[in-house]
């Protein structure tokens, strides 16, 4: 019998799938296997995030809820109501997000309030010295992101992650692992879409709206693509350009001061680009609606979105990596709670500084689309950027 060859490429792809197949086993064991350790988990934040993140938690073995805290009594009783259901005992609901912290019977503490206050209720908890999982972004600001970086720094033995929960689904980690061996060759460019019918996104009273308290939707929700993108690319983009619109909705909220329409081009140092639309503005339907993020390169091309990967050479087949639909957030929060569990603290799916990095492209592209012109990352980094 002829040995068996195996080229590059194929040695690349099956050695990425059989890494993450090994990490994610590891995760799931530890999960399984430690059902004794209980971790105890306070909520910060039920909204529609806070309730995701919940329903999630109690999905996972080994883990309790305690208490729920949010300012609105509608949102802590709906807590208290879906903790009880899955485990049987009613939490505690708690108005101020320090009497959860300083509980003695919270042990982490997860975080999904408004982006404004994502430093200091994530610093408090540190402080505290409570494991943390806060939602993206880090914060607003980057002395804000360097500041949480800081506390974190002074607790090493904390875990710490931020919400970025691509970087624990299968797909992206496989997907960007065979992009970075260069199985699709030298890269060209991205191209992103997140596009919807269902504006105005406003959030509970209206925070969405207020960029002082979302940082806007270049620094709220698209931060998403960035980390992806720094992922691909292993930092962030020189410059970039763009364009928006705001005032789509004033016949709702004339107050409102977000952009709901913007368009933008992103450049690296070495040429590589990347286009994105965001849009709340979109008709409802399919053609015009949905997220999108696709990466071209010399020989071939990788749909995130999809798992699809083509190649120029069409006597490679189409490959699918990881089908389907992923519930990446469960799996972020089996991530937190692997590293919480471990003898040593675990490498978070993203770090703090890749998290500050994301927050530093979100204020590169508002700055870009704001004043319709090509601002440099230089701009951003030597500027006042302690304002959101």
């Amino acid at each position: 019998m002829p040995p068996i060859t195996v080229n590059r490429r194929r040695f690349l792809g099956c050695s990425a799938a059989a890494s993450l197949a090994i990490s994610q086993a590891a995760t799931e064991a530890a999960a399984a296997d430690d059902t004794a350790a209980v971790v105890r988990v306070g909520l910060v934040g039920v909204g529609n995030r806070g309730t995701a993140l919940l329903r999630s938690l109690l999905e996972l073995p080994g883990v309790s809820v305690p208490a729920v805290c949010d300012p609105e009594p509608r949102h802590r009783l709906r807590g208290q109501g879906i903790v009880e259901k899955a485990t049987g005992r009613r939490p505690e609901a708690i108005e101020d997000p320090r009497r959860l912290i300083e509980r003695n019977d919270v042990d982490a503490v997860v975080v999904a309030v408004p982006c404004d206050l994502h430093e200091s209720i994530g610093s408090d908890a540190i402080r505290a010295g409570r494991h943390l999982y806060v939602e993206k972004p880090l914060a607003l600001t980057l002395p804000g992101c360097d500041r949480l970086i800081l506390e974190s720094a002074r607790r090493p033995e904390l875990a710490v992650q931020v919400g970025f929960q691509r970087r624990s689904n299968p797909r992206f980690r496989e997907g960007v692992e065979r992009v970075r061996s260069g199985e699709l060759g030298p890269l060209i460019e991205a191209r992103a879409t997140w596009t919807s019918s269902n504006g105005p996104l406003v959030g509970h009273d209206g925070w969405l709206g207020r960029r002082d308290r979302s940082g806007d939707f270049m620094v709220e929700q698209a931060v998403h693509v960035w980390d992806i993108l720094h992922w691909l690319r292993g930092g962030p983009p020189s410059k970039a350009e763009g364009w928006g619109r705001k005032g789509l909705f004033a016949r709702v909220d004339s107050s409102r001061d977000v952009t709901d329409h913007y368009s933008v081009e992103l450049e690296w140092p070495d040429g590589f680009r990347a286009s994105f639309l965001q849009s709340w503005v979109s008709p409802a339907d399919d053609g015009f609606t949905g997220t999108t993020l696709r990466v071209l390169g010399e020989e071939g091309g990788l749909d995130l979105s999809t798992g699809s990967l083509s190649f120029r050479d069409r006597g490679r087949p189409r490959q699918s990596i990881h089908p389907g639909p992923q519930n990446d957030t469960r799996l972020a929060l089996m991530d937190f709670l692997a590293s919480i569990r471990a003898e040593r603290r675990l490498p978070p799916p993203v770090t703090l500084a890749e998290a500050r990095e994301a927050t530093l492209t979100g204020l590169l592209v508002r700055k870009a689309v704001d004043e319709r012109r090509a601002v440099t990352m230089g701009e951003i980094v030597a500027g006042p950027t302690d304002v959101a």
